[in-house]
């Protein structure tokens, strides 16, 4: 069954007015939790063939961003619920003898960490319930990273803990970023904070969005 195209999501009216008075400030807060409500759901509805054939899609474009990118250590992530899962791109870095990590939630207010995961290693749930790998820490060179909307000017809604905002903040060295969303779930005006920081890339079952 064809699924019907959705156009971006837009900010209401009111609260762009209210980010002309206070850009960054409480409505920009207020309209990322209608939007984070509003992509969510988007997400959850989406069929299910759609959301394999995306999956592939995506995962190929990611593959060929990522071989261009050529990196020693890229973190990936485990996927939630109807997040574009992107697993099956580690056995391809494995075979390419680069290093896989995974993030770990250690306490919540806190950055991310991030262990290796050997080929085939075990991997068990963090405090969040997300799983996690069990090797080394070690700092990515490459950071994939689920959406729940994005805006093409690289903009990234998450979930709203602010787990991937401090992280990139903690990083003692540039970490190049990438983004993974549904083409259903694009912002066309994002609702920006000062703490907000832009993708270089993002990657769709359509297309590598190349940010900045």
């Amino acid at each position: 069954m064809m699924a019907r195209k959705m156009a971006p999501v837009e900010t209401n009216q009111a609260a762009k007015a209210v980010f002309a008075l206070d850009p960054g400030g409480k409505g920009a807060k207020a309209e990322k939790v209608r939007l984070r409500a509003e992509l969510r759901h988007r997400m959850e509805v989406i069929p299910a063939d759609l959301r394999s054939t995306t999956r592939w899609k995506a995962v190929n474009h990611l593959r060929t961003l990522v071989a261009e990118l050529a990196p020693t250590v890229v973190a990936l992530y485990s996927a939630r619920g109807a997040e574009i899962d992107v697993s099956m791109l580690a056995a391809d870095l494995w075979a390419d003898g680069q290093t896989v990590a995974l993030p770990r939630v250690v306490q919540r207010g806190h950055p991310l960490v991030f262990n290796v995961w050997p080929p085939h290693g075990a991997l068990e749930p963090d405090v969040m319930g997300m799983l996690a790998a069990t090797g080394p820490e070690i700092v990515p060179a490459v950071l994939v990273v689920p959406m729940v909307g994005y805006a093409r000017s690289g903009y990234r809604l998450g979930y709203g803990g602010g787990f991937y905002d401090r992280t990139l903040a903690s990083f003692g060295q540039p970490v190049v970023t990438v983004g993974v969303c549904y083409t259903e779930l694009e912002i066309k005006d994002f609702p920006a904070e000062r703490h907000d920081r832009k993708l270089d890339y993002i990657v769709t079952g359509k297309e590598v969005i190349v940010c900045q």
